[in-house]
């Protein structure tokens, strides 16, 4: 397993109530490792699946922190060293809900290029999934579309995380759908997939985007997630019950035990009942990881 993304530091504040500005807030803060891609690799490698983890960081000691704690998770971190640009970081606000709004500076990950993609990772009968974020713009998304080349040209199974409604609206629908067109497997939640279907039903997004990728897990929150294939399958699961302390990671984590199971060939059921199970334990902490 390859994944491609961001590895970033995260700054989490938990606040109850309306947020002041221009005053002092209150609250509780974690700072742990972050990064959506970084979360989905370590996942991975915690549910026992070899993983390879591929960013740019600073050459600096967070970005040493960084790769150090993925290593502890058990992920072969390939990280390349940017002596431009500081290790990318995040910082969560989360209220009481759970709901979280992000600022993020993505530092030395703007700089990934094709160049860090470490060519021994790349082989018949692996698997590459790439963050959203990687198609940005720049070297970064030079960086996506060379690594679903060689994925291609060494038939690997390939998957994507949009992301963020955020750069799908920047980039467009379009554009992001056309790069990312033949891809194996999508995850978008169900913003980011009503934005690229032009729809808001359940079924109608995921029939419009089974046209462009082979299966489809679209991913509800709190309702669960849904399941469709180019080859007529269909699955939905409802959220496994748990108390909502933070949603950040909770995408990251479906993708990771969707992918496990899926990619060790349990059906459709089986492997959305393992991402919703996953992502009940993340939820239920603040941050997207276990960390030590």
């Amino acid at each position: 397993m390859v994944v491609v993304g961001d590895l970033i530091y995260d700054v989490i504040a938990r606040f109850e109530g309306p947020l002041a500005f221009g005053t002092d807030v209150f609250a509780p803060v974690h700072a742990q490792p972050g990064g959506s891609g970084a979360n989905t690799a370590a996942w991975l490698s915690r549910l026992g699946v070899e993983t390879a983890f591929v960013a740019r960081v600073g050459d600096d000691p967070l970005g040493s922190l960084l790769g150090e704690e993925l290593a502890q998770d058990g992920v072969a971190a390939r990280l390349a060293r940017d002596r431009q640009r500081e290790t990318g970081k995040v910082v969560a606000l989360v209220d009481g809900d759970g709901e979280r709004t992000l600022i993020t500076y993505r530092g030395a990950g703007e700089n990934l290029c094709p160049d860090d993609l470490p060519g021994d990772l790349f082989g018949p009968g692996g698997h590459l999934h790439l963050s959203g974020y990687l198609f940005s713009g720049g070297t970064r998304r030079q960086a996506a579309f060379a690594a679903l080349e060689r994925a291609r040209e060494h038939g690997m199974t390939t998957s994507v995380d949009p992301s963020s409604t955020t750069l799908l609206e920047a980039l467009g629908p379009e554009e992001f759908l056309g790069w990312t067109r033949g891809v194996d497997l999508a995850f978008p939640n169900r913003n980011e997939g009503a934005l690229l279907a032009g729809r808001t039903d359940e079924d109608r997004i995921v029939e419009t985007l089974l046209r462009h990728y082979g299966k489809v897990v679209l991913k509800l929150g709190a309702e669960g997630a849904a399941y469709g294939s180019a080859e007529g399958d269909r699955a939905r699961l409802p959220a496994s019950p748990t108390r909502v302390v933070d949603t950040t990671g909770a995408g990251d984590a479906v993708c990771a035990g969707f992918l496990r199971a899926w990619l060790g060939g349990e059906g459709a059921e089986e492997a959305l009942h393992g991402g919703l199970k996953l992502a009940a334990r993340v939820v239920g902490r603040v941050g997207g990881r276990m960390v030590g």
